[in-house]
Order: C-alpha cells, then sequence, then structure tokens
C-alpha cells in the first residue's frame, strides 16, 4: 500500500513539473504567405500578420536567399508598423533579388525564424529596366497611307531603324493612348521596316499610326497628326474582289507593284498621293505572313470557309434534362441546406494601383481605374480594359486587368462573364480573388 501512495506522489510531482514547463514555452510569431512579384520598375511584396501582433516587421532584401547564415549581409529596407502587411520596393539594378519578412517584439527581440513560403522567398524577382534613351527616343515622321487595288500602304519614316515599332488600325483618328487602346490589337513590325502592306475591310474608313514599341510599353508615346498617324482615313474601294480575306498571290515589291504603280492604277488615272521612293524589299512587311494571313490583320481570323477534304459537320450534342429520380434527389439536398445570400461588394483597388506610377504600362491602367472603375462607368471600364489586353502584357499586370475587368462584368450583373474573368486571374492573385468568386458563385445561384 505504502508503495502504491509512494508511486501516486511522484506521478503528481511529474505531472507538475511538466505543467510547468509546458507553461513556460513561448509562442514564436512568424508572417506567412510571403510574395514577391516584379512589375516594371517596382516590386510589391505582401504578406499575411499573425493575429494580435505587438512589435514591428521587419523586411529584409538581399541577393540570395536568406537564412540565419547571411541575415547580417541582407539589407533592412524598412521598418513597419504591425498592421501593415504589404510593401513596394524599388531597387535600382535589375538583379534578382529574395525578401524576408521577421517580427520584432516589443521588447526588441526579433525572431530569426525563417520558412520557405511562409516569411522568405525562395526564388529571386526582378525589375525590368526602363530602355536606354537611345530606344525610348525613337520618332516617327512622314506617315502616309495609300490605297492600291485591295491593300493599303503605309509609309513611314523612323529616327532609329534599330528599333522595333508598333502599328496601329482603327475606324476613328487616334490622337491620344486612348484612341491606340480602342484600336485593332496592333501589329509588331521588324526593325528597320519603314513601310506596311495592310489589307482592310472593303468600304470602311481606315486611320493608321506607328510608335515605338518601348515608348507605348512606358506610355511616353505622343501621336502627332501627319507625323506618327494618319490625318485622314483611306477606304479600299467595294469594287474589290475580296471582303476581308487576302489575295492568293503574294504583294510587295518583288511581285512587281510599287509605288510607280499604284499612281496609275488610282481610280481615274490620277496619283491618289505623291509617290514615294521604292523601299528596298527588307524595309517592307506585309500583312501576309509566309504563306498565311496574319491574324491581326483579317478580320474573322479564325472562320473557316472551307472544310478538309472528306469531312463532314456534326450538330452539337442536344441538351437533355435530368431525370425524375436526379431531380428528386437534387430537390431534397437543396431543401436541406440554408438559403444562400448574395454579399454586394464595392469596387477593389489592389495596393500597387492605388497611387498614380511616374511612367509605364501602369499609368494606362491607373488612368482607366481612376476615370471609369472608380465612378461606376462600368460599361466604358469593360471596353477600356479590354482595349488594355490589346498588346502583350506580363502575366502579373494581365491578372491586373483582369481581376478588374472582372469587376467591370460584375458591376454589371454579368456575373458568369465575370466568374471566367476572375478565374483567368487567381493564378497571380489567389486571395483577392477569392471572395469575388464566392459572390459570383451567390448571385449565379440565386438567378438560377
Amino acid at each position: 500500500m505504502k508503495k502504491v501512495l509512494l508511486l501516486l506522489l511522484l506521478l503528481l510531482v511529474a505531472g507538475a513539473g511538466l505543467a510547468q514547463e509546458a507553461g513556460n514555452e513561448r509562442f514564436v510569431p512568424f508572417v506567412s504567405k510571403l510574395k514577391a512579384k516584379a512589375d516594371e520598375s517596382r516590386i510589391l511584396i505582401t504578406w499575411c500578420n499573425p493575429r494580435n501582433l505587438l512589435g514591428a516587421i521587419l523586411l529584409y532584401r538581399h541577393t540570395e536567399e536568406i537564412n540565419q547564415g547571411n541575415l547580417a549581409e541582407a539589407q533592412r529596407i524598412a521598418r513597419l508598423d504591425s498592421d501593415q502587411e504589404s510593401y513596394e520596393d524599388t531597387p535600382r539594378e535589375d538583379k534578382p533579388y529574395f525578401y524576408a519578412v521577421l517580427i520584432e517584439e516589443a521588447d526588441t527581440t526579433i525572431q530569426q525564424l525563417f520558412i520557405p513560403f511562409r516569411n522568405k522567398t525562395s526564388e529571386g524577382v526582378r525589375i525590368s529596366i526602363p530602355p536606354p534613351p537611345k530606344s525610348s527616343a525613337t520618332r516617327i515622321t512622314d506617315i502616309r497611307a495609300v490605297v492600291s487595288d485591295d491593300s493599303v500602304r503605309v509609309y513611314f519614316a523612323t529616327s532609329n531603324p534599330e528599333a522595333e515599332l508598333l502599328l496601329f488600325r482603327s475606324s476613328y483618328p487616334m490622337s491620344n493612348t486612348e484612341d491606340l487602346l480602342e484600336a485593332f490589337a496592333p501589329i509588331q513590325l521588324e526593325a528597320g521596316t519603314m513601310s506596311f502592306i495592310d489589307y482592310p475591310i472593303p468600304g470602311v474608313e481606315t486611320y493608321y499610326a506607328v510608335v515605338g514599341t518601348e515608348m507605348f510599353k512606358l506610355g511616353k508615346q505622343v501621336l502627332v497628326a501627319g507625323e506618327n498617324t494618319t490625318a485622314e482615313g483611306v477606304v479600299v474601294p467595294l469594287e474589290v474582289p475580296r471582303v476581308g480575306l487576302l489575295p492568293e498571290t503574294g504583294i510587295g515589291p518583288e511581285a512587281g507593284i510599287g509605288p510607280e504603280a499604284e499612281a496609275s492604277q488610282a481610280p481615274g488615272g490620277k496619283p491618289s498621293a505623291p509617290s514615294p521612293a521604292p523601299a528596298p524589299a527588307s524595309s517592307v512587311q506585309s500583312g501576309r505572313q509566309g504563306d498565311e494571313p496574319s491574324l491581326a490583320t483579317t478580320p474573322l481570323p479564325y472562320l473557316q470557309l472551307a472544310e478538309a477534304a472528306g469531312s463532314s459537320l456534326s450538330l452539337p450534342v442536344l441538351r437533355e434534362d435530368l431525370d425524375p429520380q436526379t431531380r428528386e434527389a437534387i430537390s431534397r439536398i437543396l431543401a436541406s441546406t440554408a438559403p444562400v445570400e448574395a454579399v454586394h461588394r464595392a469596387v477593389e483597388i489592389l495596393p500597387e494601383d492605388k497611387d498614380e506610377p511616374i511612367a509605364g504600362e501602369s499609368t494606362g491602367l491607373y488612368n482607366i481605374l481612376q476615370e471609369y472603375l472608380l465612378v461606376g462607368e462600368y460599361t466604358q471600364a469593360e471596353t477600356k480594359l479590354l482595349g488594355f489586353l490589346n498588346l502583350r502584357r506580363s502575366a502579373y499586370t494581365e491578372a491586373r486587368v483582369r481581376f478588374y475587368l472582372a469587376q467591370a462584368y460584375y458591376f454589371q450583373g454579368l456575373y458568369e462573364e465575370a466568374l471566367l474573368e476572375f478565374v483567368l486571374a487567381q493564378g497571380q492573385l489567389y486571395a483577392p480573388v477569392q471572395p469575388w468568386l464566392q459572390s459570383c458563385f451567390r448571385h449565379i445561384w440565386e438567378v438560377e
């Protein structure tokens, strides 16, 4: 009996010691979901703070993945309040950078805990340095468009033959950036190109503009009528044997059609424009790419007018109703669930788009948000954002544009269209997109 009591006493003492030891353990706080995304000349760092955080946030940057061994070599770029969960870094060099976010507690103790994908990045991110002045100062002059049979030849001069150019086509005169965004998808011209053969729709008045690719990306292009954008439209006659499709034979200087031939073939035998000097074959670019038409220069580019030999058309599968047992089972499930009400949301602007950028493609996006989306002009915002996507963008910029385009659809009541755009954006913007997806599903559920 005494042995049993002694054993119980030892167990009680050991248990008290363990409890005391457990009570002395301290929770080490750290941030989570740390992400770094590069966009032109800046890097946006975002993270999630732990609850009831007391102290400060320390943000470190290094050219190597940060750990306890090289923390002393890393540069502390910011000390932030405990309620901040984002920071915009603007490094001067385009090196790959790694980041870590540590917590400095109230007693100035820095918790040096490094967890990949939680409070430190494992992949380097780098900015895109703006092009040198020579590239960004490309000037286009003496633009003119000449009709030749069923095509239009656009001539121009460039101050930098080594610079890549963009050609825009529109049914309206182009005088500012918004006009370019609403034009047809731009055509990338190779360096050294000084003329282009286009095949617009007959009977439709057409205007052209040529700008430097780098200048357009920086948002610094200036349109001047008669220099880099045509002041008057040109029209391909309706009588030509073509309706928006390319001819079967090649067109260009090597095909025997030059500026002199254009003047003689103009209506009434009179030249439609002053004949420029013949351009060398290397400086002429055509809407035809090899043996295939350019998708950017023809209407309905994916329309197939003829089928392959031996193929036949097949009707789509008819939509069938559910059988009675399935419908009854679904009704029972729905009857057992609480009614779902859609949550009405407000326009959400990402942290990196709240302040006006100095330059770059984000400038155009910022203007669209301020002038249309934030003031409730959702239809106009939709048009502007779709035009903004006409030019190839970085993956993160495209995700941001689709995030705002989805909101433009959402506030027009087009929840299915909004849902698709949110899904396309969630690869880069997972956390901001999730509440919107839930709201879209609830609205669609209510409608059905």
